[in-house]
């Protein structure tokens, strides 16, 4: 025998890596493999005015079928055998690497829906590798969520009150933003029917129905709604604009949606020449309107049309 193989080792064994527990699929996840497998759950989760809310469009619900039958029609033809051990979904927007081609886009009192429902749509946007844009209609402020996922996007209503424009833009610089989204696509007030249906109204008012809704839907009730209310106190409306809005629970406070009808296209030039960021703008979908946001300096569009609002 060698010596070498006679000779005892001195040299200890490689110590064994112990990997975290993976976090557990939550329960209300276990069945969901699929995006449409989401909006059933949220159904049965969620009170009728909340999901009502999130799930409908203006009017007849026109646009919103609409923009998932031209989703439809999209299919992709591959090309068989030619090596695919490399792909990737990692794609390059404004000068930023991102994972994949997609991203979460402004939505409104998600707070209302999950618990500190924008805190984690951002978080995961940035474990994920992919953009998230605040909503100006959320109930966390813009800084907290921007501390803590740094990469945000912030989503504006600008009205022609170019002071006002001025204090916003002034606060989403503080907060250390760099992309900045005006919204073109809802200069007026939307007829939402379904609002109407559900009883769903902000700020929301303290009433029989509420407690109905409370005590049909105890896991929301609890788990989001009582949750925010015993560790947060009485939501506000953060982000509209430079200061805070207005709370969401209230017998007499309201929320001014006018002013909008006066955005035009000298407001995107005043806010061009005094943010330094990258500026996109949301909801255009006429080329013409494109063409004449990249003469007026916007370093990207959204195409949409509110999510069929």
């Amino acid at each position: 025998m060698s010596e070498a193989l006679r000779t005892p080792s001195t040299s200890m064994p490689p110590a064994i890596q112990v990997l975290p527990d993976a976090p557990r699929t939550p329960r209300s996840m276990r069945r969901i493999f699929a995006l449409e497998d989401l909006e059933p759950a949220a159904r049965r989760r969620l009170p009728p005015p909340i999901f009502g809310y999130v799930a409908g469009g203006a009017e007849t619900n026109a646009s919103l079928n609409d923009n998932r039958r031209v989703f439809d029609e999209i299919q992709f033809l591959p090309r068989m055998l030619v090596g695919v051990s490399g792909r990737t979904l990692d794609c390059r927007l404004m000068d930023k690497d991102y994972a994949l081609p997609f991203g979460i886009a402004p939505m409104g009192v998600t707070a209302l829906t999950g618990y500190r429902g924008d805190l984690s749509l951002a978080k995961s946007a940035s474990r994920a590798g992919i953009p998230m844009i605040i909503s100006a209609a959320s109930l966390i402020p813009l800084e907290e969520i921007a501390a803590a996922a740094p990469g945000v996007w912030y989503q504006a209503y600008l009205s022609g009150d170019q002071d006002e424009t001025s204090a916003l833009i002034a606060r989403i610089v503080r907060a250390g933003i760099d992309t900045f989204v005006i919204t073109a696509d809802s200069a007026v007030v939307p007829s939402r029917a379904n609002n109407l249906r559900t009883g769903y109204r902000t700020p929301i008012r303290p009433n029989a129905g509420l407690l109905w809704n409370g005590i049909t839907h105890p896991i929301w009730s609890l788990g989001t709604f009582l949750r925010t209310f015993l560790q947060h106190g009485n939501p506000h409306f953060e982000n509209a604009g430079p200061g805070r809005g207005a709370p969401l629970l209230s017998m007499q406070a309201t929320r001014d949606f006018s002013g909008r009808e006066f955005l035009d296209w000298d407001i995107v030039r005043f806010v061009r020449a005094h943010w330094q960021g990258r500026l996109v703008i949301k909801g255009l979908l006429h080329p013409s309107d494109v063409a004449m946001a990249r003469e007026v300096g916007a370093d990207g569009v959204i195409l949409s049309n509110h999510g069929g609002r």
